[in-house]
């Protein structure tokens, strides 16, 4: 039988058959075993709900979407709030940065899917956790290098090991990358630490370091159809002519105390402190290159109670965001004159309180509600042009409520009402008139409602894992991109009146022998807009943009005792409109990847080859499709079929 698995998703440690919300994990092996790591894609793809895309413009990051939340998104992850061992990956205003995170140490990423903001606070349309590793207890050293096509170099280095009551992880990396399009090029530097001193028997304290630094992140842009078609390869012009990308520099630092005085009682605190140095240059002239200090710092406090029948956490969040941002005119890829000048802070202040309470010893309800008041205050310093200052604040109550009924050992049934709300980004607050906010744009509202059933059995002699969730989610204020003629590749924000998603989510895992699983996921999804009357029509009835109605996953992974593994995936995604009008339409592909490897150990050595294929069966596709944007540019073309291996080398100090 399969072992139950256990994750921290609910802000508890609970397992996931007995959690009355739709969780997802995934392990070690199916993120860094033979894999590219170029970003999450690769982890989540079996994941139902989850859709994502973006893997190859590391300007923009992926564009990672959860039951249609985060798909507005062209850079950055928004709508869904990020943890890197508990520390925040998520600014106040909404706007998720995962560039820091280096996947040759992730150890698990688990997914809440579906609004949470009940636990979680704003841009909690659904939640990403990802824990990183503690080192062994035997130390080690290891080196990973890739190559591949496209100029793919990616070297790293990783140490860990316990030393008396101190366990230590620390990993290194570098990429180049030429990319497959024009005007692709990345070249970045990450350096990931993680210690936690056990204090006494029952404390510890937990460091995480992150540094990065990505001196070129190129963006090619987007291209009409028949660019694409003609020539997948290029890029915009446009981009090119303003030399379009990005640098980024950033340091984090997080602080997290753990004391448990009882079986009964335990607490968590947190303290972080982020420094982040961005710089980009647009393709357009008034405005086209944005640089900002970011500032970003905050803590929390949980309590934790658990007895026989009853279990509470209680606690608060504070985070704060300070952007000192300046916009200036972009002479073809020279910054021209100062345009913009002003201070955006952003702060959130959370207070919450959950419970799972046993009716019966098969019958669990659980219950949450939070209170946020997140905070918007710009100060404008270029004053030459009118005083653009303001303020904006947003207060919500966020319930949930949810039954989990055990109906037998091998089958749980759950359902639950959950609620989330998101502010616009800074970003989003735009104004298309000038400085300071977007005087028309108001937060975004969601109810959700959930159905389903989880658990483990067998299928013959062949352990078998499950999962089915019916959800419906209402949306008032849904934000929505657009463009306008005189800034291509700027996103400005509106307000749709009302939406509606319904949607259906299957993901099953069968162990066909002892070596070989296959597992399956499927999503299907009816989003749509109830009312939208916007500028440019009346789009009340069309099917939102953006998310495909069907796409799934089938993957087939054989791991042998000896060391040898081969991982081959396949997704289909169903064709989806790419505006609000929803006169241009996507079509559909499949697409298949492999990945193989060995790994053998002789003495204190281990020894590990692999090799992968992506897009497998040379499918013609785009990559990412940009939301209503100027000019017909909606397509970004991925790679051909493509390969690359490497080998991983690690020595343990026996």
């Amino acid at each position: 039988m399969l072992d139950p698995l256990t994750v921290n998703a609910t802000r508890f440690e609970a397992t996931i058959d007995s959690i009355p919300a739709a969780v997802s994990r995934v392990d070690q092996a199916s993120i860094q075993n033979g894999t590219q790591q170029f970003g999450l894609d690769e982890s989540l793809q079996m994941i139902p709900g989850v859709f994502i895309q973006n893997q190859y413009n590391f300007a923009q990051d992926n564009r990672i979407s959860i039951r249609g939340f985060g798909a507005r998104a062209d850079f950055g992850i928004r709508g869904i709030r990020l943890f890197v061992d508990g520390i925040p990956a998520t600014t106040p205003d909404g706007q998720g940065e995962v560039d820091g995170l280096s996947l040759a140490s992730a150890q698990s990423i688990e997914v809440l899917r579906g609004p949470s903001s009940a636990l979680y606070g704003a841009a909690s349309g659904g939640v990403i956790l990802i824990k990183t590793e503690d080192g062994t207890q035997i130390p080690f050293v290891e080196t990973r290098w890739t190559v591949g096509a496209y100029g793919l170099v990616d070297a790293q280095f990783k140490t860990g090991g316990q030393q008396g009551n101190l366990n230590y992880l620390f990993s290194g990396s570098r990429l180049t990358y030429d990319g497959y399009r024009e005007n692709s090029r990345t070249e970045n530097y990450k350096f990931n630490g993680k210690l936690r001193y056990d204090l006494d028997k029952t404390s510890s304290l937990t460091t995480v370091i992150n540094i990065i630094d990505f001196p070129i992140q190129d963006d090619p842009g987007a291209l009409n159809q028949a660019a694409a078609e003609a020539n997948p390869r290029q890029a915009y012009l446009g981009n090119l002519t303003f030399d379009s990308g990005e640098t980024v520099k950033q340091e984090k630092v997080g602080l997290t105390y753990e004391k448990s005085f009882s079986e009964a009682h335990s607490i968590q605190a947190r303290t972080y402190y982020v420094h982040r140095d961005f710089a980009n240059k647009l393709p357009f002239k008034d405005g086209g290159q944005v640089s900002f200090e970011r500032n970003f710092f905050g803590g929390g406090l949980q309590y934790n109670f658990r007895a026989d029948r009853t279990r509470i956490r209680t606690g608060l969040d504070y985070d704060n965001q300070d952007d000192e941002r300046k916009n200036y005119d972009n002479n073809n890829g020279v910054r021209g004159p100062l345009v913009l000048d002003q201070d955006e802070k952003v702060t959130n202040l959370g207070l919450f309180t959950a419970i799972d309470y046993d009716l019966l010893d098969n019958l669990t309800l659980s219950a949450a509600l939070r209170y946020d008041q997140v905070d918007f205050d710009v100060s404008d310093h270029l004053i030459s042009d009118g005083d653009d200052s303001g303020k904006h604040a947003f207060e919500e109550l966020s319930p949930m409520v949810g039954l989990s009924w055990a109906l037998t050992k091998q089958l749980a049934l759950f359902t639950n009402v959950s609620t989330s709300f998101e502010t616009p980004t800074t970003t989003e607050f735009d104004n298309p008139n000038g400085g300071g906010f977007n005087p028309d744009l108001d937060a975004q509202n969601a109810t959700n409602y959930e159905i389903g059933a989880k658990g483990r059995t067998h299928l013959g002699s062949m352990p078998l894992r499950y999962e089915l969730t019916l959800f419906h989610i209402d949306i008032e204020n849904a934000l929505v991109p657009y463009e306008l003629p005189a800034f291509p590749d700027r996103e400005f924000f509106r307000n749709a009146g009302s939406s509606q998603r319904e949607g259906l989510e299957v993901a099953t895992s069968i162990e066909l022998l002892p070596v070989l699983t296959a597992s399956i996921a499927y999503t299907w999804s009816d989003f749509s807009y109830e009312s939208f009357i916007s500028p440019n029509g009346d789009f009340s009835g069309n099917q939102t943009p953006g998310v495909p109605k069907h796409y799934g996953s089938f993957e087939l992974d054989y791991r042998h005792p000896s060391g040898a593994f081969i991982r081959w995936t396949t997704r289909f995604i169903d064709s989806f409109y790419a505006n609000d009008s929803n006169s241009t339409e996507i079509d559909d592909y499949i697409v298949s990847d492999l990945r193989m490897g060995l790994e053998h150990k002789f003495g204190n050595w281990t020894i590990a080859p692999y090799m992968g294929i992506y897009n497998l069966f040379d499918e013609s596709y785009y990559a990412n499709i940009r939301l209503n944007p100027f000019g017909g540019r909606f397509y970004e073309p991925a790679p051909e079929r493509n390969l690359y291996g490497g080998i991983r080398v690690n020595y343990s100090f026996r």
